[in-house]
């Protein structure tokens, strides 16, 4: 009866230490989209984020959904496969099904705070083209990314939403353009500087300089109002509190929030 007992307080244990780690893949590349040592380099990343931050992170390639919506194929294949972490199962998967072109995020637990609706519009901003240029590791590379300075600011009970935004990278080229301008306007500052230095002759503001004392005289002024322009300009208005996330009922009776489309 000893014996039982120790060997029902150790399966109890053992269950209760794997409700805290995640079961799922972090990257299951079933759709064939990646070499080896992208996944290997996912893989590092994206279980460094996982052990720091306690939430579940993944990616997973799909050659189709089997005719169902990519939604309902994400929610299920997350609770199927195992993934989240904690009582709630928190943790964020990206789905990408290549031969519908389509990609969903989804979120439970936690992660559903950490990743709200305005939060998931800047995953799909950032991620999306990367997917439609056929750039996947690229992609795969910014959603851990994207996660990872989510998790870190929600950490400090500031998630990322419309009440506080998130500060998007510059893009390559406006840097260019920026160093391209600022290059000009040194170069022309210099250049005015220089011309200036070669005149030797002034010019005079006001006309009465170039008239003959005596050889001009005014018999009568008056004012005359031809035209009035206004210039108006919007004035941008930050969106009044946050928005938070929006969920649905998942078939295994869970929450879950998500986001996803086309690519």
């Amino acid at each position: 009866m000893k014996k039982i007992r120790w060997f029902l307080l150790v399966l109890l244990l053992l269950g209760a230490g794997l409700t805290g780690y995640a079961k799922g893949e972090a990257v299951s590349d079933q759709a064939g989209i990646l070499t080896t040592r992208q996944e290997q380099s996912l893989e590092e990343q994206f279980d460094g984020i996982r052990e720091e931050y306690r939430c579940d992170l993944g990616v997973v390639t799909v050659e189709s959904c089997g005719g169902r919506s990519i939604q309902s194929f994400t929610d299920d294949y997350y609770y199927r496969q195992g993934y989240g972490m904690g009582e709630e199962r928190s943790g964020i998967l990206l789905m990408i099904s290549m031969g519908d072109r389509e990609w969903y995020v989804a979120t439970r637990g936690e992660a559903i705070r950490v990743f709200t609706d305005y939060g998931l519009e800047i995953l799909e901003e950032q991620i999306v083209p990367y997917l439609s240029e056929g750039e996947y590791e690229r992609a795969f590379e910014t959603f851990g990314d994207l996660c990872e300075n989510f998790l870190k600011e929600a950490k400090e009970n500031r998630p990322y939403d419309r009440d506080h935004p998130y500060r998007r990278p510059m893009p390559l080229w406006l840097r260019g353009v920026i160093c391209l301008v600022s290059g000009l306007a040194v170069g022309g500052g210099i250049l005015a500087v220089l011309t200036a230095q070669l005149r030797s002759v002034g010019y005079e503001k006001r006309a009465q300089e170039y008239v003959r004392d005596g050889s001009f005289r005014i018999t009568g002024a008056r004012d005359l109002f031809l035209y009035r322009t206004i210039t108006s300009r919007r004035i941008e208005r930050s969106h009044p509190g946050g928005g938070g996330s929006s969920t649905h009922r998942t078939s295994d009776g869970g929450r879950a929030g998500g986001r996803g489309g086309s690519f």
